[in-house]
């Protein structure tokens, strides 16, 4: 059962190898994609996913992970802030993380 809400945040800078290691556990491509920034006006990236909590112990076992995870890019997941929330509501969690992080969603203006 997916039931296991994950917010994930992290600092611009870590972004595209962050998306990259998605894409390496079969997650597609993009997956931080909200922009979010601080009250300094850091920009960070975030999103919300469900994960069945056995899957989501594989991909957070450092020795399962150094597997599927180039050197290169292992890094970047010391900048990952994960908050996990158990048969949770998602919005819940996602807000929670935001203010716990002292972040914003950024909306763009379309005219």
């Amino acid at each position: 059962m997916f039931n296991l809400s994950v917010v994930n945040i992290i600092p611009d800078a870590h972004k595209d190898a962050i998306n990259q290691i998605a894409e390496l556990y079969g997650c597609g491509e993009n997956n931080v994609s909200v922009k979010l920034i601080d009250s300094s006006g850091e920009i960070y990236w975030g999103c919300h996913s469900w994960w069945k909590p056995e899957h989501y112990a594989i991909f957070s076992d450092d020795e399962l992970r150094a597997q599927v995870v180039p050197a290169e890019l292992a890094p970047a997941l010391e900048h990952l802030y994960e908050r996990l929330m158990l048969d949770g509501d998602a919005q819940e969690n996602w807000q929670a993380a935001l203010a716990l992080n002292g972040l914003s969603e950024v909306r763009e203006e379309t005219e």
